[in-house]
């Protein structure tokens, strides 16, 4: 088995992503605006809800799909009337974190139709699996590829709140998706789905983004564990954590959004004791490095 020091780790600066970056003057004034983050007090809470309706969103819905949602969408800006509004809103949207969450959305899409376009060159259908799908708008995205839509192609999103299921049905709808294309929503834990696929059928590119961040090593072990045993040869398995950073202690006090931060060394330990081949490895930062991609091919 190589060693950690083997591992390849890209700094993603795909100029056709469209990344979300800070300017030198925005860095600099962030470095000090996170110092005052970092120490406000949890009681602070209440003002910050009050300061805009967005923001008291997320943190209202903190670790679900509605909070992601939000943070995909900038917040909703509508709701920004008064100049204390609009102020605020510029504040809590425009952070790291809420950016790299953003950046992590159009690398994990790029990287998905990569690999269904790499299964789609082999046989002319492709079974894909998004577990803890939430809102899904990676997958919902990757698959409406204009190259794809002569394929066929089959998803199931699966998650255990019914909440999240409906969300991302109603957005699939928006996409006007062939007749070809099969589209199911399972609600369920995670470890179970296998028995939602039948008759000898498996994934061939499985997706977990926005999961892991809550599931300590030997949960994450386990997962990475039956994934390996459930893809096909050639198969792929598409997931992502989060990684320490500057803001992290005012996401986890006063925003009340704890995770469990690792770095791709992590992951790449985890995922060769499930099974997966180091050679097989691939790992991304988004710009700000508070998000990285680990891609793994069977």
């Amino acid at each position: 088995m190589k060693n950690n020091s083997e591992i390849k780790i890209i700094f993603d600066t795909d100029p056709d992503l469209g990344y979300e970056k800070n300017t030198r003057l925005y860095s600099f004034f962030h470095w000090f605006f996170v110092q005052v983050l970092n120490n406000l007090p949890i009681s602070t809470r209440s003002f910050i809800k009050k300061s805009h309706y967005s923001a008291q969103r997320v943190i209202e819905k903190a670790t679900t799909h509605e909070a992601i949602e939000i943070l995909y969408k900038h917040g909703v800006r509508s709701n920004s009337k008064t100049l204390f509004q609009k102020f605020f809103f510029k504040i809590w949207f425009a952070t790291n974190n809420p950016k790299a969450v953003r950046n992590r959305l159009r690398l994990v899409t790029r990287e998905l139709k990569k690999a269904i376009q790499s299964t789609l060159s082999e046989k002319d259908n492709v079974e894909i699996l998004s577990i803890a799908a939430g809102s899904a708008r990676a997958i919902l995205d990757s698959i409406a590829e204009e190259t794809f839509k002569n394929k066929k192609v089959s998803v199931t999103f699966l998650d255990k709140n019914p909440l999240a299921n409906d969300y991302s049905k109603e957005l699939s709808v928006e996409y006007n998706y062939p007749a070809n294309y099969n589209l199911r929503w399972v609600v369920d834990n995670a470890k179970n789905f296998p028995n939602h696929f039948k008759n000898n059928v498996r994934p061939d590119v499985v997706e977990i983004v926005g999961l892991l961040d809550y599931f300590d090593d030997e949960a994450v072990l386990a997962i990475f564990s039956l994934i390996y045993k459930e893809l096909p040869d050639n198969g792929y398995f598409i997931t992502s954590n989060i990684v320490d950073n500057t803001e992290r202690k005012f996401v986890t006090k006063v925003v009340g959004w704890p995770m469990i931060y690792r770095k791709p060394e992590d992951f790449f330990k985890l995922a060769t004791r499930a099974g997966f081949s180091p050679d097989k490895l691939g790992f991304f930062y988004e710009p700000f490095k508070i998000h990285f991609l680990m891609v793994a091919k069977k």
